[in-house]
């Protein structure tokens, strides 16, 4: 790390007086002479540092000092395409059409100006064009590969990637993208005989072992992924992402321990994260440990304020010890950070409920149907509310909406005719139980434990004898 930050400074010290004198003739408004390597210094510099129209500036003077200098018109082109200046980029090739009317520069810069404007069929043509003139094609496969990805040519942007991999076994963005392709066309198992291949040849490519094992778990082979995971692990220590993956297949195996044993290995190599916490928590969650699970999730709060997630679980868990209070105080900081979170939504609606906060639930009812969340659970529970609060016209009201936008949902009809029944509407309750027997006959027994003085009733009774119920 010293090294590179010695060698930053070296070239800072090249390059400042450079820069000084490019500017303070810029003042003058004057052109003094630059050569070439000096343009490209200046050009390179302003370009990585976000000064794009600098950049331009030096190329633009270093064109008409040097106009057999193709390299300069390149840089030109590439630098209006960074600044989704397509047109300003295309006439930039035209000059470099007269230079060079079919040189790999012009046919690399033009495939990098269509792919920029989304035209990947063109881009391809470009790049396949320049391939012909590379004395290197393994700069230009990987770029071919990604037009290919970009179109959902899967098939070939693997045959490229596979070639950009044979060239450079070290490539680790091909490794990526060869197993995104593997996933995408959903072929798991080839990705697999792939990635074993692979690392019988290159057993220390540890990205390789990684990829391998998140395709073995998508293919449920558990114990094989991890395996290879461990083995990346083992090649490299300090490879954060691999002691995730191992953790997130011992939770699908529900060997909850075990990955919380594992989120709290990576601490030594990259330090407690408030995810990593909030995982943690989770896996405590599940291990029917509430003391420890509140622990980690409160540390995973004080790590990361913006952790939305941990302070949701938070308000579960104080919800089920009925301190209504801290649930609350923890629902409404995981909607400050989410508002649009419809779960969100409705925990708190429910929080405030059973904590006898009626009228502030109706609020959250409300708002969440505004927001078009049409679960049934919804419209049942907001209704259940109203009828507490002996709104009987509008909790109806409710039930009605909630039918009409759910109705295929058998609990949604069961609950509306329940309540009719109960205001004594027994022709119209009799129309919506025969739906909901229609479609969920198992259901009824939910019905009859929410309203139970139905199952003496006769109209009910003959409707289930007729169905052979």
């Amino acid at each position: 790390m010293y090294e590179d930050d010695d060698l930053d400074e070296e070239n800072m010290e090249r390059i400042l007086p450079l820069i000084n004198r490019f500017e303070d003739m810029l003042k003058r408004k004057e052109e003094w002479f630059f050569d070439v390597d000096e343009f490209e210094a200046l050009s390179d510099y302003y370009y990585e540092n976000g000064k794009v129209k600098k950049a331009l500036k030096a190329v633009e003077i270093a064109i008409d000092q040097h106009p057999s200098s193709s390299s300069f018109i390149v840089r030109m082109a590439h630098y209006h395409t960074a600044n989704n200046n397509l047109k300003g980029a295309l006439k930039s090739l035209k000059q470099l059409e007269n230079i060079e009317p079919d040189g790999y520069d012009l046919f690399m810069t033009r495939a990098t100006i269509y792919s920029k404007a989304g035209k990947h069929q063109r881009a391809l043509h470009f790049y396949k064009a320049a391939l012909k003139k590379a004395n290197f094609p393994e700069d230009v496969w990987p770029l071919i590969a990604i037009e290919h990805q970009m179109m959902g040519n899967f098939e070939m942007a693997l045959k490229y990637l596979k070639l950009t991999l044979e060239a450079n076994v070290d490539d680790e963005i091909a490794i990526y993208n060869i197993a995104l392709c593997f996933d995408l066309l959903d072929k798991g198992e080839e990705g697999i005989s792939f990635f074993k291949k692979f690392t019988d040849k290159n057993p220390y490519c540890e990205v390789a072992w990684y990829h391998l094992a998140i395709l073995s778990a998508k293919e449920r082979l558990n114990e094989e992924a991890l395996r290879a995971i461990d083995y990346a692990i083992l090649i490299d220590e300090y490879f954060t992402a691999a002691y995730y993956e191992k953790a997130r297949i011992l939770e699908r195996t529900f060997r909850y321990k075990e990955a919380a044993e594992t989120y709290m290995e990576s601490f030594e190599y990259e330090g407690p994260t408030g995810f990593s916490y909030y995982k943690i928590g989770l896996c405590y969650l599940n291990m029917d440990k509430p003391d420890k699970a509140e622990s980690y999730l409160t540390k995973a709060i004080q790590e990361d304020q913006d952790l939305d997630e941990a302070f949701y679980e938070l308000a579960l868990l104080k919800d089920e010890q009925k301190a209504g209070a801290e649930a609350i105080y923890f629902i409404g900081k995981a909607l400050e950070l989410d508002t649009e979170n419809t779960d969100y939504l409705f925990t708190s609606a429910e929080i405030h409920r059973r904590g006898g906060m009626l009228n502030e639930a109706e609020v959250i009812y409300q708002n969440i149907i505004e927001k078009g969340f049409i679960d049934p659970e919804v419209f049942m529970d907001y209704a259940e509310l109203l009828f507490d609060l002996c709104e009987f016209d509008d909790g109806m009201e409710v039930l009605y909406q909630g039918v009409q936008l759910n109705p295929e949902s058998a609990d949604m009809n069961y609950r509306i005719c329940g309540y009719l029944y109960t205001l004594q509407e027994s022709d119209e309750a009799d129309i919506y139980f025969k739906r909901a027997v229609e479609l969920n006959p198992d259901r009824r027994m939910f019905f009859f434990e929410l309203f139970p003085k139905l199952k003496e009733s006769q109209s009910i009774n003959k409707i289930l004898q007729d169905k052979r119920l």
